[in-house]
Formats: structure tokens, C-alpha cells, sequence
């Protein structure tokens, strides 16, 4: 990852390395088509979906470049290690289309345990175009994060803060969750 523009000590943004691949669940429902709940990593408002995880799974491209039929799977991360890495993920699901073509984009946020912003940019690409295959697919955000847990990082809380737009439809989803960067020493295993 070295050799790309890096904000802060840890947190990269990796922006137009997808190509609007998905999968084929149906916007987090169970299989009798309910929604499923709302939580402050995944939520659904009028229809649009959308979903940030946090995970140690590094291989998270090789995972998501799979056939639509095949649903990938990814561990979740609450804590890292130093010099350890997470890939921070956002998901989403029936963009609205119009005249042929849907417009997403995100406000990302990386906050410090002391509440400081190690990033913080807006209205950055998410998906702009027409959609491939059923609507309701869950699709991963063009744009992602990867962190590595820096010696010189903080210790403690971090919170991962997005806001998925869609504009054609006019619809905004808060999005939020952390990881706890660990003491220098101390594993996450």
C-alpha cells in the first residue's frame, strides 16, 4: 500500500479500484424478503440500503471479485494490533435510476480517540452510472479505506464515520462504526 496518498499516520484511501461488482443478497433481507434491522452500520430509508464494515480480511478484493451468485463473506474487526491492517468497506443497495443511471456518493470521516479528524472529505464517488443487474444487489462503494495501525497512532477508540448519498433519489444514510487501536505490545488475536 505504500506509494498512495496517505492522510493522517494510517488511514489511506483507495479511490476507482472497482469496477461496481456485486453480489447478489438482496439489500441485507431475510429470505422471506423482510428487512433486516437497522443498526448504526447498516440502515435502509426509502428503499435505499446501505452498510460500512470494518475487517482484517486484506484478501477483501479477491473475496468480493466473485460471480453475482456467489455471496462473499468477510470477518468483522472491532480492535488492531500495531502494524497490523483493516480494510473498511462500504456497501449499498438500490440506488435510485434515473434516466438510465444511478449517482452515489459519500462523506467518510476517520476520527482519533481524542476526537480529532485524521480524514475527512466529501461528496467522494461512490457509483455513478447504470446499474448491471437487479437493482436491489448489494454493490461496494468505488471508494475504500485501508488503515494500518501505526506506532505513533493512538491508542484507544477509533470511529469511522459515512454518509451515503444517493442523490437521484435525495436520500442521506448516517453511517457509523469503530475498531480499538491497541496498546504497542498487546495482539488482537
Amino acid at each position: 500500500m505504500r506509494g498512495m496518498t496517505q492522510w493522517g499516520s494510517g488511514v489511506l484511501l483507495l479511490v476507482g479500484i472497482l469496477m461496481g461488482g456485486q453480489a447478489s443478497a438482496q439489500a441485507w433481507r431475510a429470505p422471506d424478503g423482510t428487512p433486516g434491522p437497522s443498526t448504526e452500520s447498516r440502515k435502509e430509508v426509502d428503499g435505499f440500503s446501505a452498510m460500512l464494515l470494518v475487517t482484517p480480511d486484506m484478501d477483501w478484493q479477491d473475496k468480493w471479485d466473485t460471480p453475482p451468485d456467489v455471496i462473499p463473506h468477510f470477518r468483522e474487526a472491532d480492535r488492531v494490533a500495531r502494524d497490523e491492517r483493516l480494510a473498511i468497506l462500504i456497501f449499498f443497495a438500490n440506488p435510485a435510476e434515473v434516466d438510465g443511471s444511478a449517482h452515489t456518493v459519500l462523506d467518510l470521516k476517520v476520527i482519533q480517540p481524542d476526537g480529532k479528524a485524521q480524514l475527512a472529505v466529501e461528496d467522494v464517488a461512490c457509483f455513478t452510472g447504470p446499474l448491471m443487474g437487479h437493482p436491489t444487489s448489494v454493490r461496494l462503494c468505488e471508494t475504500s479505506l485501508g488503515y494500518i495501525a501505526d506506532p505513533d497512532d493512538l491508542s484507544g477508540q477509533w470511529r469511522v464515520e459515512v454518509v451515503v448519498k444517493d442523490r437521484k433519489r435525495n436520500v442521506e444514510i448516517p453511517l457509523q462504526t469503530g475498531f480499538q487501536v491497541l496498546d504497542p505490545g498487546v495482539r488482537a488475536d
